[in-house]
């Protein structure tokens, strides 16, 4: 059997290797795997047919930089999944390239489970296309779960799969070190861009002595290259620390956390870590999103999880070193503000459901494998899919 796995970011890389490893405890040796993916996947077993490592992008302009590495990418997957027999297709997020890319795995039939569909964060809809192109679709909220089954889809909620990579890291317990602070600041170029000049002139600012640092490096990013960049904005700071694949202990670690938004604000909510949430775009990222009326009530998960705001998120314009240097004192202090946002990490864990999300796919793909091929009947001009129980 043949498993085609496609991420485009360092968290579906992630979760790509967490469900191999899953689906091998199931099936033993007897399914391949192939796909798009990075590093991370390659280790677990997944044989890298177009590296998507340097895909990532948010807007028009930073998508055009990619554009062409990505439609490469695109080729090469199409021209693997046109040879030898078809199999289970799982693409994870990443949507732009992978909805394309389901479209013609199913035009050569494979069968499709999307794990994390794109946009699954949002309330108020879902990918319209998602039913069509998808046998099943496993979300991380209850909310898409819903919508999609609303909309005609198969779709399932087995809880957050981040809780699984949590759980299974094997990582020990680490201790809070008092005057340790992690920073998360992304994974793509311009992020790191943005974000690390207001990060060094917040310290300044900030009336606190003895922070260390403690930079979570992102897979997609060269940590050499992190350093030589903080090197240049912060010279005096000599013993920050750069720690390449530890998130969850750097969280762990850390008294507070400054992150940039993305899973990595839910990674810190599940390990307890207090943050400030930043978020900083280009002039023609802020013209984009004016222009299409994307005014979202909060960009990140634990506020979006709760409907409120439970964790401060300093977004564009008020992403100002001052607005940081304020909000980072108040977390690091034990006062109101850390220990509200400690007791919304206790709602956060509640609301994100079981910690075996991850198996229960790998249970479902391992199913939707062993499962006899819909029934298409047709009607005139209609055609109605059946799909066996």
């Amino acid at each position: 059997m043949r498993v085609f796995l496609s991420s485009g970011e360092a968290s579906g890389d992630a979760y790509a290797a967490a469900f191999v490893r899953e689906f091998k405890k199931l099936t033993k040796d007897w399914a391949e795997y192939e796909g798009v993916g990075g590093h991370i996947a390659s280790e677990a077993g997944i044989k890298i047919v177009a590296n998507s490592t340097s895909w990532g992008a948010i807007g028009i302009i930073q998508a055009a930089k990619v554009y062409r590495r990505a439609l490469r990418g695109l080729g090469i997957a199409t021209d693997a999944l046109s040879k030898g027999e078809p199999g289970l297709c799982v693409p994870i997020d990443f949507g732009y390239f992978n909805i394309r890319l389901v479209r013609r795995a199913r035009d050569r039939g494979w069968r499709v489970l999307y794990f994390m569909p794109p946009g699954a964060w949002r309330k108020d809809s879902q990918g319209e296309d998602l039913p069509e192109i998808t046998d099943e679709i496993v979300t991380p909220f209850p909310w898409s779960s819903d919508l999609l089954n609303d909309m005609g889809g198969s779709a399932h909620y087995f809880g957050h799969p981040l809780k699984q990579l949590i759980k299974d890291s094997g990582m020990p317990k680490q201790a809070r070190m008092p005057n340790r602070v992690a920073i998360l600041p992304g994974s793509r170029a311009h992020e790191i861009s943005l974000n690390l000049p207001m990060i060094a002139a917040a310290l300044v600012q900030i009336n606190q002595t003895g922070l260390q640092l403690e930079f979570a490096v992102a897979p997609s990013v060269k940590p050499e290259s992190l350093a030589k960049a903080w090197k240049k904005l912060a010279p005096h700071r000599t013993d920050d620390l750069f720690t390449v694949g530890e998130n969850y202990a750097v969280l762990q670690r850390a008294r507070a956390a400054v992150i940039c938004s993305g899973t990595a604000t839910l990674e810190a909510a599940l390990c307890r870590c207090p943050m400030v949430v930043i978020y900083r775009v280009n002039n023609g990222m802020r013209l984009q999103a004016a222009i299409a009326g994307f005014k979202p009530d909060f960009i990140s998960l634990p506020n979006i999880i709760l409907n409120r705001h439970a964790v401060p998120e300093l977004v564009n314009r008020m992403a100002t070193p001052a607005a940081l240097a304020t909000e980072l004192f108040d977390v690091l202090q034990e006062g109101k503000e850390r220990r509200d946002q400690m007791a919304a990490f206790d709602e956060i864990d509640d609301l994100t459901g079981p910690s075996d999300a991850i198996t229960r796919t790998a249970q479902l793909a391992l199913d939707l494998i062993r499962r006899p091929p819909e029934a298409i009947i047709r009607i005139g001009k209609e055609q109605i899919k059946i799909r066996p129980v």
